[in-house]
């Protein structure tokens, strides 16, 4: 029985892989049929410093902690059509652009090759690619050295979810479709699929699925109440300029971007506690078989409780701290109290994070239902 349930479970782990790999590479020959910047014959090629050939560096006179001026570099590209060429470069340097290289440094060139005139290098930014491969291998390496098989089924999930995301979510809403349909589906799937990669093949895995889509669920349902009664909508985000743009060419829906990205911000603090709770559940009715669906629902509430608080000052301190230099430019504005508390920035935020705890929060008892009925005693049955 133990050898046909491991070769089911290693049957669905290679089709969620297969699945993913296939959102992948159905992304990467996504049809863009609206851009709003052409970058025909523009390249960001890396490439290394051979060579500062002059430099002119002074502190910049509001503080002690930046160097503003300019440099002139000689450096090689490592890639492209000029790979092993060397070009000079002027790097101008100021408060925003405080990209300073030395010999040996990696960097990322703009390079505008436009026919039939001579081609510009400009200095784009450090490359960064090798020290985040770094810092993402290393993360993946301590989940897999801490939690060993479970680890690597962990990060199995993590990254279906992100492919979900990136591959299907973004996609879906750039073109116009229904941005209900396409956050619930990416949310019930990366439940399933997360459920099972933690819990495997059993009993509770069902529970844990069915709680976690249900969670994320209901931020999207508390999001259109919230939307209703503080008038917001996709017209109220910073970027919805830009975004106005891109509804007129793709049919893209402004509303539908705000009730995704709540969807997918409390999607993890939800799948926390209705894993977390599942598995103390489970737990107990397990040294309990006989415990009667009520008793195991009280006992799933009084856990619960102690894990609304942690989690609900997670998510509003994470939506807080994401809004920190906002507000510090409020500040510099002069901005009123009645001024702040009626704007657009403000209301949503205050959406995000009310929509995502209170997910959070009814979680405890859609997960602590399931698993009473679920895992009810024989008396009860």
């Amino acid at each position: 029985m133990k050898d046909k349930r491991k070769c089911i479970e290693t049957t669905l782990l290679l089709l969620i892989v297969v699945l993913g790999i296939y959102l992948v590479w159905n992304f990467m020959r996504l049809n863009i049929d609206y851009e709003r910047f052409h970058t025909e014959g523009i390249t960001y090629e890396k490439a290394i410093v051979t060579a500062v050939v002059k430099e002119e560096l002074e502190l910049y006179e509001a503080d002690d902690e930046h160097m503003v001026g300019s440099q002139l570099l000689r450096v090689r590209f490592l890639e492209g059509k000029e790979k092993g060429t060397e070009v000079e470069i002027e790097n101008g340097i100021s408060i925003t652009h405080n990209v300073i290289l030395k010999t040996g440094d990696r960097l990322i060139v703009c390079a505008d090759r436009p026919g039939n005139v001579e081609s510009f290098y400009s200095v784009y930014n450090y490359d960064r690619s090798t020290g985040i491969w770094f810092v993402a291998t290393a993360f993946v390496c301590l989940i897999i050295f801490i939690g060993r098989k479970h680890g690597v089924k962990s990060c199995l999930g993590l990254a279906f979810t992100l492919i979900m995301v990136v591959c299907y979510l973004l996609p879906a809403l750039y073109k116009g479709k229904s941005a209900v349909f396409a956050s619930i589906f990416t949310v019930g799937v990366s439940s399933i699929v997360t459920s099972f990669c933690i819990g495997g093949l059993e009993k509770k895995t069902v529970y844990n699925m069915l709680s976690s889509t249900l969670g994320g669920c209901s931020a999207g349902i508390i999001y259109m109440f919230l939307s209703f009664v503080l008038k917001v909508g996709g017209n109220s985000m910073e970027e919805t300029e830009s975004l106005i743009l891109i509804t007129q060419a793709t049919g893209m829906r402004l509303n539908g971007i705000l009730f995704a990205g709540i969807m997918v911000a409390a999607l993890g603090a939800v799948m926390d506690v209705a894993v977390s709770l599942g598995a103390a559940l489970y737990e107990i009715q397990i040294l309990n078989p006989k415990i009667s669906g009520r008793e195991l629902f009280q006992s799933g509430m009084n856990i619960g409780r102690d894990m609304i608080g942690t989690m609900t000052n997670t998510l509003i301190l994470a939506f807080a701290g994401g809004s920190l230099s906002t507000l510090l430019v409020f500040i510099s504005y002069g901005i009123q109290f009645n001024q702040l508390i009626s704007s657009d920035f403000f209301a949503v935020e205050v959406v995000q994070g009310i929509a995502g705890s209170s997910a959070v929060i009814l979680t405890v008892p859609i997960t602590a239902m399931v698993c009473a009925i679920g895992y009810r005693g024989r008396k009860d049955r």
